[in-house]
C-alpha cells in the first residue's frame, strides 16, 4: 500500500513523538518511534537503529541522504493498520509502508524509504514458538520490513526464496549490533 509522500521527520516532530530530530552526519537517518504503552527492556532503541542503519546502508540504492522510520506498536495499533491496509483481522508481526520507489528518478534530494511497523508482543510470541530470543525475531522482522520498503516481496515462490536468502545474509552480517548487552 502506497502512503502519501510525507517527510517522516516532520511527522515525528509535529506529533511530539520525539523531542528532537536527530541530524545524521552520513545522510542516513533512521528514526525509532516507540508508541507502545508498556516498554520492555529487551528492546534497546539505539541498538535497533544501529542494526537497521547497517542493513539499510548495505541494501538501499545509492540514493543519499535517505530516511526511514521504525515504529514499535502495541497489538491494538498494529491490528488497526493490518485491517485498514491489508484487510486482515488481528495483530501481525511487521508491516512496511514504502514512500518513495527505490528506483524512481526524482528531483527530491532525500530518498524517503518509508516506515517499518513492528509489534514486539507478536514478535515475543513468535520467538518463544521458534525457541529464539526476542532480539533475534525483531532483527528478522526489521530486516524483512526493510526489504519490503526496497521492493522485495514474497508472493511468488522464487521471490520468497530470494527474500529469505537476503534476510539470512543480512542477519548473519549485522546481528552483532543487536547482541550487545548492557555493561
Amino acid at each position: 500500500m502506497k502512503m502519501p509522500t510525507v517527510n517522516s521527520k516532520k511527522i515525528a516532530v509535529v506529533s511530539n513523538l520525539i523531542k528532537e530530530v536527530p541530524d545524521s552526519d552520513d545522510g542516513t537517518c533512521i528514526d525509532l518511534i516507540d508508541k507502545r504503552r508498556v516498554k520492555s527492556k529487551e528492546i534497546r532503541p539505539e541498538l535497533l537503529v544501529e542494526f537497521a542503519k547497517k542493513v539499510v546502508e548495505e541494501v538501499a540504492p545509492n540514493k543519499r541522504p535517505l530516511e526511514m522510520s521504525v515504529i514499535l506498536l502495541d497489538t491494538e495499533e498494529i491490528s488497526k493498520l493490518n485491517e485498514k491496509h491489508l484487510s486482515k483481522l488481528g495483530p501481525t508481526d511487521v508491516l512496511a509502508f514504502p514512500i518513495d520507489e527505490p528506483d524512481a528518478l526524482t528531483d527530491d534530494p532525500v530518498y524517503l524509504m518509508g516506515d517499518v511497523c513492528i509489534c514486539p508482543e507478536v514478535a515475543a510470541e513468535q520467538a518463544k514458538d521458534k525457541g529464539l530470543d526476542i532480539k533475534d525475531e525483531i532483527a528478522l522482522l526489521l530486516t524483512h520490513g526493510i526489504l519490503h520498503l526496497l521492493g522485495y516481496d514474497h508472493y511468488e515462490e522464487s521471490e520468497e526464496v530470494e527474500m529469505k536468502e537476503m534476510e539470512k545474509t543480512l542477519i548473519r552480517r549485522h546481528m552483532k549490533h543487536l547482541r550487545v548487552e548492557d555493561v
